[in-house]
Order: structure tokens, then sequence, then C-alpha cells
């Protein structure tokens, strides 16, 4: 029996093709890859970051900055900053500029030089390995990252005790509409429709249910609610692409959370 990795009830095929699996929860409905691919961590390199965010910066830079003026509604304007997942550095760009004092974690050895080059404080080891002081931030932000953690229950649980008392949790992550694999299964004959789910980068597919569930013992909700994602257009020009916008594969979950302890 394939049990769920966040609230540990039975879950489901719902798709198979090659070496790759998606299980769904009965309980929760988060949809996760069984068994984990052995070198999804590999994937995040030098070429990954080149490809994919510093060809892009001043786009995404536009888009962090738009995501921060939600954030700001809910966090203090001051305040200890840890970007978990904090690639090249871009959240840490717009965080500084804007007062905080920052601070990042990465395991990418290439997105942390990079980082550190730009004089940012940024830690290379996974957040549960920190040996950081409880209670050391205000905030902590976890943009597209829980999705590619293979336990990111343990990276909840370390958040909580980095977190300040009465301290802020933002977490996104992409959202992916049941039906979504419905087409992948159709799919599945071409040997190719792990990419609408990419897979083996993306582990965990979540939606607003099984997120909450993920927080809530931990924290304080303040907000749920679906967002715009980074625009899939700069990235994917074929017609394959393109069609999935229409079908509501452009866009993310937004959590902000309190620590309530």
């Amino acid at each position: 029996m394939i049990t769920c990795p966040v609230c540990e009830k039975k879950s489901y095929l719902i798709w198979r093709e090659r070496q790759f699996s998606v299980y769904r929860c009965r309980n929760c409905s988060l949809s996760f890859v069984y068994p984990f691919p052995d070198k999804s961590t590999t994937l995040y390199n030098e070429e990954y970051f080149r490809r994919w965010y510093i060809r892009y910066y001043s786009e995404r830079r536009t888009y962090i900055t738009k995501l921060f003026s939600i954030f700001e509604k809910y966090i203090p304007p001051k305040g200890k900053l840890l970007d978990v997942g904090c690639g090249v550095g871009i959240l840490l760009d717009v965080a500084k500029e804007k007062g905080y004092e920052i601070y990042g974690q990465d395991v990418s050895p290439f997105a942390v030089n990079y980082c550190r080059e730009k004089g940012y404080k940024v830690f290379d080891k996974p957040l549960p390995q920190l040996n950081l002081p409880e209670a050391s931030f205000d905030i902590i932000t976890i943009l597209d990252v829980i999705a590619h953690l293979k336990d990111p229950v343990s990276y909840i649980e370390a958040c909580r005790k980095l977190l300040k008392p009465g301290g802020y949790l933002i977490i996104k992550t992409p959202y992916h509409p049941p039906y979504l694999f419905l087409l992948a299964r159709f799919l599945s004959f071409t040997g190719k429709s792990r990419v609408l789910l990419h897979i083996p980068a993306q582990l965990f597919h979540f939606n607003k249910k099984s997120v909450k569930i993920l927080v809530s013992n931990r924290f304080y909700l303040l907000a749920t609610t679906k967002i715009d994602d980074f625009a899939a257009s700069l990235h994917f020009r074929e017609l394959f692409y393109i069609l999935l916008k229409y079908i509501e594969n452009d866009k993310g979950i937004l959590i902000l959370c309190k620590n309530n302890e």
C-alpha cells in the first residue's frame, strides 16, 4: 500500500509512464511521484539556472516584486528574512532593496556560490540539517520549492523551529489541476507526457487542501489563494505549451502563515 507523505492516508495510482508513476491521496488529494527519482537534485546545475533564471532575470524580478507587494500586506516592514531554495537570489535582491536583513539557503553549489558572490549569507545544507539557533528569523519564504523536495514535511517542521514566535512563513507552489493528469494519461503512449507534469523535477503536486494540511498543525493560516505563475511563454513557445495556459497550468498556490508558538 502506498501512503501519502503528508497525511499518511491511502493513495491510488493515477498515471504511469516508463519508470515514473504518480499516486493521489484519497484524503487530501495530494499527487506525488513514487518512487522518487534517484537523481532529481542533480537537475539544478549551472545550466539550469542560467537557462531558466539568469536569462530571464529582469522578468522574474518584476514577477517577484509583484509577489512581494502581496507579502507586505501581512509581514512586518523590517526583520530577518530567510529564503529557502534561494536559487540565484532574485527574491533576496528584492528583499534587500526593501530593507530586510536577508539570508538564503540552497543545496545547489552553483546557486550558493552565485549568491555568495553577491555578498549574501547563504547556507549550503538542507534546511533540516542547518545548525542554527531556534527562533532566528522573522520571515521565511519557500517559493516553488516544496514540490521538489523529497521530504517537504521536514522542511515545514524546520521552518517552525527557525521562526520566531509570531513569525511568518510564505509558501508558493505550482498548481496542476486534476484534468491535467487525465490529459497526461491520454498522452502517456507518446513517452513524453511526463513533461506536462514537470517530472522528474516536480515530485509533489499540491492543491489548496493538501497544502493546508501540510501547514495546519504547525502554523496559523492567514491566507490561501491561487495566483498567476511566472509566464510559461517565456520558456516554452511551442503550441503544445501555449495550450497549457488555457487549462490553468500556469497557476500557483500562495500560502501565508503565522507561527503560532
